[in-house]
């Protein structure tokens, strides 16, 4: 009984220690997903430096007390967290596919920079380009006004009789 004690103790500060260097979470409901389906998210999860955590209800609750994140409801049912070290959106942008895919599957809670995620605002967040791609759309608009500006002086420059 005391060996069983220790190893839920040691469950939840190891949870709540990569909770408190999280980007951001998920706490969803994963009943109904099979072992495949759960293998591919976790290796999907892996690739955008983000894991897939299962265990009790009560070493979730734990952990979330000893990380000192507040605003969590008591969780029920099997759940899992979704932990992004990364990207922060990662995360979100995995579970909404499964919600779309799986209509059993219920999205309980989040935190992204320290707001809290409600199941409607998931979508939304989902739908945002990760910071790749961010990136990419800053640099196109960085380039549209010098591209512009190069193709004007070609274009009076080609006009001008020589």
């Amino acid at each position: 009984m005391k060996k069983i004690h220790e190893k839920k103790e040691i469950a939840s500060k190891d949870l709540a220690k990569e909770l408190s260097e999280a980007k951001s979470f998920i706490i969803f409901e994963y009943l109904g997903l099979t072992a495949k389906e759960l293998t591919t998210l976790r290796k999907n999860l892996h690739k955008a430096n983000a894991k897939m955590y299962v265990a009790k209800n009560n070493i979730f609750n734990r952990a979330f007390n000893s990380a000192k994140i507040e605003g969590i409801s008591e969780l029920t049912g099997p759940n899992a967290i979704l932990i992004s070290k990364g990207d922060e959106v990662a995360p979100f942008k995995e579970i909404n596919e499964i919600v779309k895919t799986h209509k059993f599957v219920k999205y309980k809670d989040g935190l992204l920079e320290s707001n809290h995620i409600t199941p409607n605002k998931l979508a939304s967040i989902a739908n945002i380009p990760g910071r790749e791609g961010l990136l990419s759309m800053l640099l196109s608009c960085l380039q549209a006004s010098i591209r512009n500006l190069a193709c004007g002086i070609k274009a009076v420059g080609e006009s001008k009789p020589q």
